[in-house]
């Protein structure tokens, strides 16, 4: 057995209600027993490797006070921009309903998220990252985040590091909870019941049943519910984003008129009179410049209505002294309304809409007053408030059968896992989408009302032209089989030498079905043609390590792992391909040195490998909408948005065409990590690591609105730019911007680095325990290169869609116990950045919480806390890539200060 420290004993004890936890352990005991912890496959005696791991625990879970798994991440210092958040999928096709956690700030994608050390499959709308939204909290027993990327044991596709959810897997009688959740402003309340039971004691009756259950339902918050985010017409901050697509409708004529004063042709002039221009119609349509504008983000939601429902059951029997078999199945269900604003009429790169001249509703009256006797056609540009709000429903299924066994054999403790996982996201229109073929035939007859409410007949005329049912169907497997085996080898002058090694062979399925609909681009104001992917593939991977305990109070750790990527195709309306073979070897070795009983130091170094997904691979060419408006330039100088502001091509979302690449290369990393852990004093704790994180040939998006801003950033005349992106901007047969060419591309190389730090400390007192912690990370690089010119680009402190890569990001807690009686407070601190102009600050973020609970009655518990205690508001930014506008949904809380209650009762 390995000899324990008085560090690691001490660790053991005080991270027991904290950050990190430990086998259980004895004063004074020779034997202790080994358990296996996150990053590493050999079972150990001491909490602490040579790589750093944070471990939560189900107190301190509880104790954040959080509602779902995506607000305790959120808080995770080690956790920052580049993951996903829920308002996020408010407009944006692209993983609607999914949240992701970003560890380094390098992306979902490069974050590894487990449960019970085992993969999970990805989100279906995505085909990359796992959706944290399917991970019940409720059923979580600890989490384990290994902050060192690329792991030899789970994969060396970690760049970011690990988050491994762990779940209860032996327990006895029974609990169940119910709480609410409830802001002080409007809407967002939360209301909840959780459960588990269990019985048979694996020791004593040589077997254990358990299943856990949950259930939430989060109401909705609206734009306007809130102060902040009421409205997007903020002269206030400089932003002012609306659409020409407006209510009553913007008019402009479409046939030849010419001017009886100056012998012109007019054709395209707008019609002033019939939107009610210059007063338009406040609030929601107002003058902007020469024609009416539509504050169209007041009109969604910030925080979307959803119903949450999670299941695990787990059962374990010890066949014999050397052998036990467990089977688990866990099961999420998540149903998410989005609702953004009503349909606009006009969409970049369609034909313009049409009112026919004779038409019932037809403002003969307005169209004189500007251009008398003009009786032809009009185009509009409108918004149908009439339709109602755009809402959508995304249902989430995630289903994972897993059976398994454990035990020893001729001297080798090994472990086996067969899996089966599959997860399923559905997204239906549910009221205020529309078909553009049938709209078109709708207003050809003239009797519905653009200009002003419609009667029952345009009401019933409207409603022909609404799509309803799926719209897009898609759906991830993961089939895999894994093995290994541990065992201890020789002894040396620290201890006995220990050996595993394993394997974990995976295939991979993906299809991203969009409906045929989606498909044509028939969806009015939609996100373009998006199209159906299907691809599929084999991994396997192989690892050794190596424990080398080579003298007293030093040990070694070697590490090796190899995965090849093969059997990789893909289909799609571009035509079938197949991907060559992609293997890599990523070597890893650590250090853990003892130098006196109150001090560890830790170090390591490592590489890893991962290859592209498969809808990077292989999904077809696809048109959406920018998310940021932005004028064409060459409208703007052949025409002239001042002079005829079409909305196709004036202030508003220009069209861009994504593309899948299939020659991208995977990506490689080097990692290298430095801590140590010190313990000065009895019951306190210090613990400081240092990262470095590099990755060459790392994938990213050029997306639209990135080629917009830097063309606009470095334009030189009218329709002229310095930007490497310059000819990515594609024109029509007349001259305007048809689209801009977007692409997944092999970056040069990005680069994160900086601290961890953390502070423990316990005082035994005769009011109780008062236990003071503090997490923090100091972020001091994170760049990446231009696609183009390989120049290097600092993102810190910088605004980045997915979320700013924060310089400095910590939680503060103090925790008291008293047996009946305990209470905490936790302040949570994000640092400044550079706004989204390259101008403004947006102000550093700060939050207190309070909580207390009362556990004088037997077997029950009961909560209450307050979460952003002083109700803070997100910080003003000027960024334009979301539907909402003034604040960053990746960044801040949206609720305000909420309340909440929870009663635990067990058994």
């Amino acid at each position: 057995m390995l000899k324990t420290t008085r560090l690691s004993t001490a660790l053991a004890l005080i991270y027991a209600g904290g950050l990190a936890i430990t086998a259980p352990v004895a004063m004074g005991q020779e034997t202790l027993e080994r358990v296996a912890i996150t990053g590493s496959s050999i079972k150990r005696i001491d909490a602490e490797t040579s790589v750093p791991v944070t471990v939560i625990t189900r107190a301190s879970i509880d104790r954040s006070g959080a509602s779902n798994v995506q607000e305790l991440v959120d808080r995770l210092s080690s956790n920052n921009g580049g993951g996903r958040s829920l308002g996020e999928s408010i407009g944006d096709s692209n993983a609607t309903g999914q949240t992701g956690a970003s560890m380094r700030g390098l992306g979902r994608e490069r974050t590894l998220v487990l449960l019970n050390g085992r993969r999970l499959t990805p989100y279906p709308f995505a085909g990359q990252g796992v959706d944290l939204n399917a991970i019940p909290l409720a059923a979580i027993e600890r989490i384990e985040v290994l902050r060192d990327g690329a792991s030899a044991t789970y994969g060396s596709d970690a760049i970011g590091g690990v988050i491994n959810f762990i779940t209860r897997k032996d327990f006895t009688g029974g609990e169940f909870t119910v709480s609410i959740e409830s802001p002080q402003a409007k809407g967002g309340q939360v209301k909840g019941i959780t459960g588990g039971a269990g019985f048979g004691d694996l020791a004593k009756d040589k077997f254990n049943i358990l299943g856990t259950f949950s259930y939430e339902k989060y109401d909705v918050i609206k734009a306007s519910d809130r102060d902040f985010s009421k409205t997007g017409n903020r002269p206030d901050i400089g932003v002012v984003k609306s659409s020409g697509n407006t209510f009553p409708a913007n008019a402009y004529l479409n046939d030849t008129y010419i001017s009886p004063v100056d012998g012109k042709d007019k054709a395209g002039s707008f019609v002033p009179g019939v939107p009610g221009f210059p007063t338009c119609a406040p609030p929601d349509s107002f003058k902007g410049g020469s024609n009416c504008r539509y504050d169209y983000s007041s009109k969604i939601d910030i925080v979307p209505a959803s119903e949450r429902m999670g299941a695990l059951a787990r059962a374990t029997v010890q066949l014999n002294s050397d052998t036990v078999l467990f089977g688990e199945f866990a099961y999420s269900k998540n149903e998410i309304t989005f609702g953004s604003s009503q349909t606009p009429s006009s969409t970049t790169g369609r034909p313009d809409y049409l009112y026919p001249a004779g038409g019932k509703f037809y403002p003969t009256a307005k169209v004189d007053a500007s251009f008398p006797g003009y009786r032809g056609d009009l185009v509009i540009a409108w918004r149908m408030v009439d339709g109602g709000q755009r809402l959508t429903k995304t249902t989430n299924d995630m289903t994972r059968v897993l059976v398994g066994a454990e035990g020893t054999f001729a001297g080798f403790d090994y472990k086996a896992g067969l899996m089966k996982a599959k997860a399923t996201a559905v997204e239906s229109f549910l009221t205020g989408n529309f078909s553009d073929t049938k709209l078109v035939q709708v207003l050809k007859t003239g009797n519905v009302n653009p200009f002003g409410a419609n009667d029952a007949a345009g009401l019933a005329l409207l409603k022909t032209a609404e799509l309803s049912g799926e719209n897009r169907n898609s759906h991830t497997d993961t089939d895999g089989f894994d093995f290994s085996v541990t065992r201890e080898l020789f002894a040396m002058g620290g201890g006995n030498a220990a050996i595993a090694v394993g394997l974990d062979l995976r295939k991979e399925k993906y299809l991203d079905g969009y409906s045929d609909i989606a498909g044509s681009g028939d969806i009015v104001g939609g996100s373009g043609n998006a199209g159906k992917v299907k691809g599929e593939r084999n991994t396997r991977g192989l690892f050794a390590e190596l424990n080398l305990p080579v003298i007293k109070d030093v040990e070694l750790n070697l590490a090796m792992r190899s995965d090849k990527y093969s059997n990789s195709k893909g289909e799609s309306r571009d035509g079938s391909s197949t991907t060559p073979d992609m293997s890599s070897t990523s070597p890893k070795v650590g250090i853990r040195w003892t130098p006196m009983k109150t001090l560890l130091l830790r170090a390591s170094a490592g590489k890893g490998f991962r290859a592209p997904a498969l809808d990077n691979l292989y999904a077809p060419s696809a048109g959406t909408n920018l998310a940021g408006n932005f004028n064409d330039p060459y409208y703007n100088t052949l025409v002239g948005c001042a002079n005829k502001p079409d909305p196709n091509y004036c202030d508003t979302q220009l069209t861009a065409i994504n593309n899948s690449n299939s020659k991208l290369k995977p990506e490689k990393s080097k990692t290298t990590s430095l801590g140590m852990v010190f313990e000065p004093i009895k019951d306190l704790s210090t613990e400081v690591d240092y990262f470095d994180i590099q990755i060459t040939d790392g994938i990213t998006t050029l997306s639209g609105d990135d080629i917009m801003k830097d063309w606009y950033k470095n334009q030189t005349g009218p329709t002229t730019s310095t930007s490497v992106y310059a000819n990515r901007l594609v024109k029509n047969a007349k001259g305007y911007l048809d689209y801009v060419n977007a692409s997944l591309e092999n970056i040069g190389k990005q680069r994160a680095s900086g601290f961890d730090f953390s502070a423990k400390y316990r005082i035994r007192s005769e009011m109780g325990t008062f236990t003071p912690g503090w997490e923090a990370t100091l972020l001091t690089k994170s760049t990446t290169t231009n696609v183009v010119t390989g120049v290097e680009i600092d993102n810190l402190g910088k605004y980045a869609r997915g979320g700013p890569a924060v310089k400095f990001k910590q939680t503060m807690s103090l925790d008291w116990d008293s047996g009946a009686w305990a209470a905490g407070v936790r302040y949570f601190r994000q640092s400044s950045y550079e706004d989204y102009d390259e101008v403004h600050k947006v102000p550093a973020y700060d939050l207190w919480d309070l909580q207390g609970q009362y556990k004088g009655i037997k077997n029950l518990a009961i909560t209450a806390g307050i979460r952003n205690l002083l109700d803070k508001k997100p910080p003003s930014t000027v960024q334009e890539d979301y539907f909402q506008v003034g604040f960053d949904p990746t960044y801040a809380d949206v609720k305000g200060r909420t309340y909440y209650l929870r009663a635990n009762y067990k058994f």
